[in-house]
């Protein structure tokens, strides 16, 4: 990793910018329409927007990195969790559905602390490792042009006037 700035800001910027709601929204419409791995395509986002371009095999080494673990750890908690709601109410049961989403949450984070650690050095074409994704997954190219829309959005009012201050 060639910028060390990315691997420790990455995953405050990815929750600074998934709590403008419209983002919140595209990423699940995404990842249960396209199968998209939200972390991953995230991350990409925010490499793009500070210039760290990835050559195209590169992504597909994320990418395949990326599946592991999400099958291995990511989606066998939020299979858990989204199995538990509105089936089991006692407030033990609602306890152990909040302990799994904060696992699965935890999961998310390890996830990109993994892709920050991997991520390769700069190459390739900078800003467009997050299209390059969204087009791997099938996602139709207005939708994709859309959900970057709404990202930089996010990103611009969630994100850059905390990285200014620093």
């Amino acid at each position: 990793m060639s910028n060390p700035g990315f691997l420790q800001r990455v995953w405050p910027d990815m929750c600074a910018a998934y709590r403008d709601a419209a983002l919140g929204r595209a990423c699940l419409d995404l990842q249960e329409r396209y199968n998209v791995d939200v972390p991953l395509l995230l991350v990409l986002c925010i490499a793009d927007r500070v210039g760290h371009g990835i050559a195209a095999e590169n992504l597909d080494a994320l990418v395949i990195e990326s599946e592991d673990w999400r099958a291995a750890a990511i989606e066998p908690l939020r299979r858990a969790r989204q199995a538990m709601k509105g089936r089991f109410t006692a407030p033990s049961e609602q306890a152990l559905r909040d302990d799994i989403k904060r696992l699965e949450l935890e999961a998310e984070r390890l996830h990109v602390q993994r892709l920050a650690e991997a991520f390769p050095p700069a190459g390739g074409e900078g800003g467009v490792a997050a299209s390059q994704y969204l087009a791997l997954r099938g996602v139709p190219t207005d939708i994709a042009t859309q959900f970057l829309q709404t990202f930089d959005i996010a990103y611009d009012a969630q994100v850059a006037p905390v990285v200014a201050l620093d």
